[in-house]
Order: structure tokens, then C-alpha cells, then sequence
């Protein structure tokens, strides 16, 4: 590395091969054999009381995959700093009870607080047995001092094949600095110790997402009228909390039954810690009550696979030269990452790529995430082995966390992962393998280079997000990209709403078609085509619509109603036993990144309407798995473009013109989907209403309610909605219907009204009587491709703009209920805000009862896009609005208390 400090950052990954090496290894488990042996550590005896739930459920696990033998060691009650005794020996209850019940060798457990030399000996004696053919994996439930203490015993060549994996950073040592203080010593084991001692001590760590945004079904509450230590410092959970988990107390296994006991002694629905199990038995570093359940009513639910992403946090990279780990803000991962101990110099990280569940050898996208001031410029290089595959000249936006793309790589268990930095560091979060080859099958070298020459790079790695993709706040989802699209806000009984990660609320209005988007203009030997694709996204982009739909596959052969054509796919020579086509996946994402830039999200769907893709033997085979070709063709899209975060995942459309026999099937695509795209991106379900005048519902009738217990679809748009022209309270009255039909289970959408000939002024109201309803407002008759649609189009997008300053999502229609004077509908959240929206002002608009206080209201002129903001002391009781003179007659009203 050159010596003189240049006015730009340079960042080089080199991937060197033979070091460490352990191209050897298996997988941890394969859903028969396990690989090695397992070590449990955990606390439970003070600060929160999760473990008395989690650690039965991680012993319920391990014996639901018949592997009692291979949990060679056991502690609880860990926490050595503080304790209560109350704690201790209802989590020595916990663990025994569950022991006893699930079949593990009581002499394996050991209390930590009761037996602290016996314990450290113990899981020494089991590290020093660690080698590549028989690893050992400590799951880290607790704090890292115990465990530390032993790896210290054990010589280095067994350190080396002992595998820690963690979720918690609060285990890890990095704790908030109210916590209690760990110091000092207990019975000779040294208390205080964070991730990074143990990194030094050469084993493998291992960092997945924090299981508690997924397992815990509860925010945590401080008490604070509790006493305390004798209490507990957190509220008790209301009971409707615990809901995800009522499969335990209402089945009649008595094992669940045990779980269930623990969940409610807990006061807490968070068996979190359980997730480290899950992640070690699976592969699948996302778990979820869903999942859990499967997995402990199903023996050998599923053979575990290679995952798809790996995430490689800075912070634990063995090797930090002039970097040191520390907390930061919450949009960084674990809300920890790497700061620079010289702003301006050299620097270097360096790691063994080695974890569970990776491949031997595959083909990754690498993207690095870092912060960096404002114009400060840095050049990224890539070499595998040695050998530059790309390159690419960065400079920082300075407005949070950003992403880089640096792929693709071909990577071997065992190689050394090694970042060199000069210039002015930035701040780094994380290195992200996002693996493109689904075969397993490896691309020759040439297509590599070529590949890393002609792939444009993902928009936010070459050009600055457009301003709707930006965290600008802590986030919302840590396992999704800062800026993506999100469901936020779920809780039982409200399924969330649609959420910038890290950014604000989302209101989606735009045109739903040219559904054909990708399949417009000439089509090449190779798949591309030459078309209007961009002169369309550049339209998009100036009118301030958000929202567009296209689909991926529109094949006549499949089609049971005649409809589509048969080159309308991704696959090479348009034949979907030779697999995807890169060539036209590159072409694809280049114009998602476009839409990207300009801020459009893209509900992109698999299949056209009345697609039955039996029709050329994409059959479930008996066990429910989707055709190889099937799977690889919704695994290959996927893992292709979740790197963007303006997708929204379509299954099919109006998919309720097929039997019911195949909800199975489109269910199946969405668990594909969730499995393979680990920024959980939003799942949207396509289905046609009832009224259709097509009627071409299938007998069978089915509807959203044969989706509502899906545990990862989030989104039901409705389609064929009736058409009522000018009488514009009917077509309100047609969205309400499908606003209010499942709001508790779903977000609701729209995807087109049944008309053709429609009028501007008619389709503009049409669009606010869907907001109004509820509902986000894609529409079919908005035609990006057809000139007399484009001012229609212009219209939606200034209904996007008013909606995305207010919180609507948070309110509900009540028109009948409030709506007075010239106003037509509402939405409302009484006494904190309300959208008043009139398509005909005649007068006063008003509310029936607005609760006394001083409100900010803003009035917007639906037609031209012109705003008066104002304030106003009510009284309480009846209001009543006199719109601006400056405005027309079309008006939409957002009134919001003052605090």
C-alpha cells in the first residue's frame, strides 16, 4: 500500500486463498448427522428473564432433530456481576424441567452461579476435544465471560475449530450506559470481557440478526413503580401479546405445554435466545414462531440448505488495524460498527470466511456498508486470489449508512477475507456476500471479468438514492437495506403499513400498467431488447408517482386463457429448462435501479393472470417443494434483485382464477420467496373480486381468506373492482368494501378498477376515493406507455404528495361518522388528526366533532397542487373549514393536533 496519503479514500477487498483453509468442512447438520457437537451458555439469573423461556424451547429444538447426544455441555445463570437469587433458581427450574422432559444427560448442566470451577473446566475439557472434523458450536445466550474463561484453557489449534454464535450485543459486552457495571471477579473467572477478547483468542465468530425482532412478540415496558432487583424492572406483557405462541398452551402435546408454562412464568412471548438454535439446526438465520412451530410439530422439517447471504459485521473481522468497534446509531447493524482511531491514514481488516451453512464454493455479490462524510471520494477494488474482478469510484453522500457494490466474487470456505483502506477512513458497518449462483455451478473466469465489466452497478452504489430511499433515522428493520421498503408496525390485530427502513411512511400511487414493461421495443438474439423502458422511467420520474407494476413472466403456453406471449421471460432462448438469462437479468435491474433513482417503488410479479404453470409439469412434488426449474427460476430473481430497495414481491396476478388447489402452490412461492430474500421485502397477493364482468373467477371462489393465516405475505391487492364513473360515492363505496375486508390481517392495495374509457377528472377522483378509503392506489388505466394517460398519471402523483405529509396509515375511514359540509369522506385518527377530501366544494367543509385543542391545518388543491397551511384554536364540538380563496373546488384537508 503506498505510503502518501491521496485526497480520496481507497478501499481494496483481497480474497486470498489457502489461508486457514477449510474446504473440507460440512455442514453443521444435514437433517439426519450432525457435524460436530453443541455448547449452551446462558444468563437468566438477572436483567431480563427471557431465558426461562428461550432455554426450553433451544432444548425442545435440539431434541425435536434427535440430537440429546450431541449437547455435550450446558450453563445457565451466567451474569457473575449481579444476580438474584429468585432469578436463579427459577431458570435452574426452567432448564432442569426441560432436560428431564426432552432426554439430555443432566451431568452436562451446570449452574454457573452454584458450580463457576466446575462449569469453566468442563466446557474446556470440550474445547480442547474441538477439531475440523468434530467442531464445536457454543450458542451465546449470556455473557461472554464464562465462555472466555474456558477457551483461555484450551490450546490455540482447538480454538480454532470452536464456533460462537451470538445475536446479542448486550451478551457480546457492548451494553448501554445505564446498564449495570461488569466488573471484577467471581470465584477466578475475570467479568467485563466483550466479543472482541474472544475474537482474539482465534475462534470462528458468528453473528446473526438479532432473534428479538422476530421471536420477541412484545416491546419491552420499564416498571418503574416496581421495586427492583427484587422485580423485575420490566412490565409483565399484556395477554393478547402472547397470541403468536397460543399454539403451545392450545395443543395437546404436553411438551408444548411445558414451553407454554415457561413463556407465561416468564411474564414474556420472547424465547429469543431460541433463535441461535433455530439458526444452528437450519441454516436459517430468521426465526419466527411459524417457523419454530414447524419445525417442532414436523420431525425433519426440512433438509438444511446454503445460505444465500452472509453477512460479515466489521466489528468482528479478527484483525483491526486503526479501527476500533463501538456503538453507534441504530441504522447500523446491532447498532454497533467500526470507527476510525485516525481519521486520515492507513488501515486494515482481515477474517476467515468460515461459517455454517456456506458453500464450498459459489459465486457472490459483495457489497460493503460504511458511513462517510459528504463528497469525500474513495475507489473500491476487488480481487479474488489475487486477480482484480472489479472496481468502483465512490464518493459519500454523508447522509448515513450507504451500500457499494463490489462483485461479483468467487469465494472457497477457508479463504482469507482481508479490506485495506487509505485516505479519510470512514465508518464501517458490515461486508454482505449475496451469492448469484443457484446451481452451485461456477461461471468460468472469463464470465466473471466480463460479468464485473458490463453489470451496471446497483443505483445506490453509483449515484445518490433519490431522497424517498434515504435513512435519515434509527431502523425500523435491521436485516433490511437502510432506505428499503418495509412493513413496519405490525401487531396483532393491525398487519402494519408500508414504511421507508430508517425513513418515513409510505402512500404508493402510479400506474399499474404496461404490465409488459420489461418485454416492450425490439427484441435481440440475446434476450435484451431495445424499447421505450426509459423514456417511460424518465416520465415517471418528473410526474411524483411512487408506485409501478410489471411483470416477469407472461408465457402463453402457461396461460389458461390464451393470454401473453411466449418470449415474455427471463429464461435463455425463452425456455425455462435452460434457466435464467443473465444477459436480460442485467438489463432488468439496470431499469429497477433507474426507477430506483427516481423513487418509484415496483410491485414486480412472477406470473400474468389465469398463469398455470402445471401446464408445462411445474408440479409440487409430494412432499410440497416446487419443481427444481420453478424454484430456480423464483430463487434466481430473488437473490438477482433484493440488493434493490424499491421492491415489492408480486406472486401472480388475479391469482384466484385458478382452483383452489393451487393457493398451495402460490403459498409455497411465497415461503421461497421470504426464505431466499433475507431483507424481507414485502410480499403482495394478486386476486381478482367476485364482481369481475370477465367472469372468469374460477367456481372455486377463492379469496383472501384463504391466505390470511400465511405468515408471510403482507399485501392483498384487489383487481376488477367495480366501476362506478361519475357517481363517485358508489365508487368510494366499492373501495371501502375492499379497504375494510381483511385491515386487520392485510395491507390493502388496488391494482385496477373495471373501466376503459375514462375521463381525467373521473380517474383523479377515483384516485382519492381509494386513498380516502384506505387503500394504496395502483391503477391499470394509468398506462405509462399510452400518451393520453399521462396526464391522469400526473394527477396521481400529486396525490402522493399530499398523502406522504400526513399520517394516514395510522387513521380509518369514518365518513359516515365525521364527515359534515361540503366534505365528502374522511379518514381519521379522532382527536389527533384527520384527511378531509371534498370533490366538489359548496361550502364549508367541516367534521362533525372535532375535540378542542389547536390543530395545523393544510389545504391542498387536488388539481394544481397548490398548498395554504394555517392554524386554529377550536373549542370542540362541530368545525367548520372556509377553504382559501386561492384554491378550486377539488380540496383535500389534513388537520393535525397540536401537542
Amino acid at each position: 500500500m503506498p505510503k502518501a496519503i491521496r485526497p480520496f479514500l481507497m478501499l481494496t477487498i483481497i480474497l486470498l486463498g489457502g489461508v486457514a483453509s477449510n474446504a473440507e468442512a460440512i455442514r453443521p447438520f444435514d437433517g439426519k448427522q450432525f457435524h460436530g457437537r453443541i455448547a449452551y451458555s446462558s444468563d437468566g439469573n438477572f436483567n431480563d428473564p427471557d431465558d426461562w423461556a428461550a432455554s426450553p424451547m433451544s432444548l425442545a429444538l435440539i431434541a425435536a432433530a434427535g440430537l440429546q447426544e450431541k449437547l455435550v455441555h450446558f450453563h445457565y445463570n451466567s451474569i457473575l456481576w449481579a444476580s438474584e437469587a429468585i432469578w436463579e433458581r427459577r431458570h435452574q427450574e426452567a432448564v432442569l424441567q426441560a432436560a428431564e422432559r426432552f432426554g439430555f444427560d443432566k451431568s452436562r448442566f451446570f449452574d454457573c452461579r452454584q458450580q463457576p470451577k466446575e462449569t469453566v473446566a468442563a466446557l474446556a475439557r470440550e474445547v480442547e476435544k474441538s477439531t475440523q472434523a468434530d467442531p464445536l458450536y457454543v450458542i451465546l445466550a449470556g455473557p461472554v465471560d464464562v465462555v472466555l474463561a474456558a477457551l483461555k484453557r484450551a490450546p490455540e489449534q482447538s480454538r480454532r475449530w470452536v464456533y460462537v454464535i451470538s445475536h446479542s450485543r448486550w451478551n457480546e459486552g457492548f451494553r448501554g450506559s445505564s446498564e449495570e457495571p461488569a466488573s471484577g471477579q467471581y470465584h477466578g473467572i475475570v467479568i467485563g470481557h466483550t466479543k472482541r477478547d474472544v475474537i482474539a483468542l482465534g475462534v470462528r465468530w458468528v453473528q446473526i440478526p438479532d432473534q428479538n425482532l422476530t421471536l420477541c412478540a412484545a416491546p419491552y415496558v420499564r416498571a418503574t413503580a416496581l421495586g427492583y432487583p427484587t422485580h423485575s424492572r420490566w412490565a409483565p406483557a399484556p395477554k393478547e401479546a402472547f397470541a403468536p405462541y397460543f399454539w403451545l398452551r392450545d395443543s395437546a402435546d404436553a411438551n408444548f405445554h411445558l414451553l407454554w408454562t415457561w413463556l407465561e412464568i416468564s411474564t414474556r412471548p420472547d424465547p429469543s435466545d431460541a433463535g441461535m438454535t433455530y439458526f444452528l439446526l437450519t441454516g436459517d438465520p430468521v426465526a419466527s414462531p411459524e417457523k419454530i412451530q414447524h419445525y417442532l410439530s414436523t420431525p425433519a422439517a426440512r433438509s438444511p440448505r446454503d445460505r444465500d447471504v452472509i453477512r460479515l459485521e466489521a466489528e468482528n473481522f479478527a484483525l483491526l488495524e486503526n479501527y476500533r468497534p463501538a456503538t453507534t446509531d441504530r441504522q447500523m447493524s446491532h447498532a454497533l460498527g467500526l470507527l476510525p482511531m485516525l481519521p486520515v491514514g492507513q488501515a486494515r481488516l482481515q477474517t476467515i470466511f468460515d461459517e455454517p451453512y456456506i458453500a464450498e464454493k459459489a459465486v457472490y455479490d459483495l457489497f460493503f456498508a460504511y458511513v462517510a462524510p459528504a463528497n469525500e471520494m474513495f475507489i473500491t477494488t476487488v480481487l479474488a486470489s489475487g486477480r482484480e474482478v472489479g472496481s468502483v469510484e465512490k464518493k459519500g453522500a454523508g447522509t448515513g449508512v450507504e451500500e457499494v457494490g463490489l462483485g461479483p466474487v468467487v469465494l472457497t470456505r477457508g479463504d482469507s477475507l482481508e479490506i485495506q483502506l487509505e485516505g479519510t477512513l470512514p465508518q464501517l458497518d458490515y461486508v454482505e456476500l449475496r451469492r448469484t449462483d443457484a446451481s452451485g455451478e461456477l461461471p468460468t473466469s472469463e464470465r466473471i471479468a466480463q460479468k464485473a465489466r458490463s453489470v451496471p452497478q446497483p443505483a445506490s452504489s453509483v449515484t445518490k438514492p433519490h431522497e424517498r430511499f434515504s435513512a435519515t433515522g434509527p431502523l425500523d428493520n435491521p436485516r433490511a437495506l437502510p432506505g428499503q421498503v418495509i412493513v413496519a408496525g405490525r401487531q396483532p390485530g393491525f398487519p402494519g403499513y408500508l414504511k421507508i427502513n430508517g425513513g418515513s411512511p409510505l402512500f404508493l400511487c402510479g400506474p399499474d400498467n404496461p404490465e409488459d414493461f420489461l418485454f416492450l421495443g425490439q427484441l435481440h438474439p440475446d434476450g435484451t431488447r431495445s424499447g421505450p423502458q426509459m423514456e417511460i422511467i424518465e416520465f415517471l420520474g418528473k410526474t411524483g408517482v411512487n408506485a409501478f407494476h410489471c411483470q416477469m413472466f407472461r408465457m402463453r403456453r402457461c396461460n389458461i386463457k390464451d393470454e401473453g406471449d411466449d418470449t415474455h421471460c427471463p429464461f435463455v432462448d425463452h425456455d425455462p429448462a435452460k434457466g435464467l438469462n443473465p444477459k436480460v437479468l442485467d438489463q432488468w435491474d439496470h431499469w429497477l435501479g433507474e426507477l430506483e433513482k427516481r423513487g418509484i417503488v415496483v410491485h414486480l410479479e412472477f406470473y400474468n393472470d389465469a398463469t398455470d404453470v402445471t401446464r408445462m409439469g411445474w408440479h409440487l412434488d409430494e412432499s410440497g417443494n416446487l419443481h427444481p426449474q420453478e424454484r430456480a427460476f423464483i430463487e434466481g430473481v430473488v437473490r438477482r434483485f433484493m440488493h434493490r430497495k424499491n421492491i415489492i414481491w408480486g406472486i401472480a396476478e388475479s391469482s384466484n382464477k385458478l382452483p383452489r388447489s393451487a393457493v398451495r402452490h402460490f403459498r409455497k412461492i411465497a415461503e421461497v420467496i421470504r426464505q431466499v430474500d433475507v431483507h424481507e421485502h414485502p410480499i403482495v397477493k394478486s386476486l381478482v373480486t367476485p364482481e369481475t364482468a370477465e367472469k372468469d373467477i374460477h367456481p372455486d371462489n377463492v379469496g383472501s381468506e384463504d391466505y390470511r393465516d400465511d405468515p408471510v405475505i403482507d399485501i392483498v391487492t384487489w383487481l376488477h373492482i367495480p366501476p362506478h364513473g361519475e357517481d363517485y360515492e358508489s365508487q368510494y363505496r366499492a373501495y371501502l368494501r375492499y379497504a375494510w375486508r381483511d385491515r386487520d390481517r392485510f395491507i390493502l392495495m388496488k391494482n385496477e378498477t373495471e373501466y376503459h374509457p375514462i375521463e381525467r377528472h373521473v380517474q383523479r377522483i377515483h384516485n382519492w376515493a381509494a386513498a380516502l378509503a384506505g387503500m394504496h392506489a395502483l391503477e391499470a388505466q394509468l398506462n405509462a406507455a399510452r400518451a393520453d394517460r399521462r396526464d391522469r398519471i400526473v394527477d396521481a402523483g400529486k396525490v402522493v404528495a399530499f398523502m406522504e405529509k400526513t399520517d394516514w396509515y395510522l387513521m380509518k375511514p369514518a365518513s359516515e361518522e365525521l364527515a359534515a359540509g361540503s366534505t365528502r369522506w374522511v379518514l381519521a385518527r379522532p382527536g389527533e388528526s384527520y384527511i378531509l377530501y371534498t370533490y366538489r366544494y359548496d361550502g364549508p367543509m367541516g367534521l362533525k366533532d372535532l375535540p378542542a385543542g389547536e390543530y395545523r391545518v393544510l389545504w391542498f388543491d387536488t388539481i394544481t397542487g397548490a398548498e395554504v397551511e394555517s392554524r386554529v384554536q377550536h373549542a370542540g364540538g362541530p368545525a367548520r373549514c372556509e377553504k382559501p380563496e386561492s384554491l378550486g373546488t377539488e380540496l383535500a384537508v389534513y388537520i393535525r393536533r397540536l401537542q
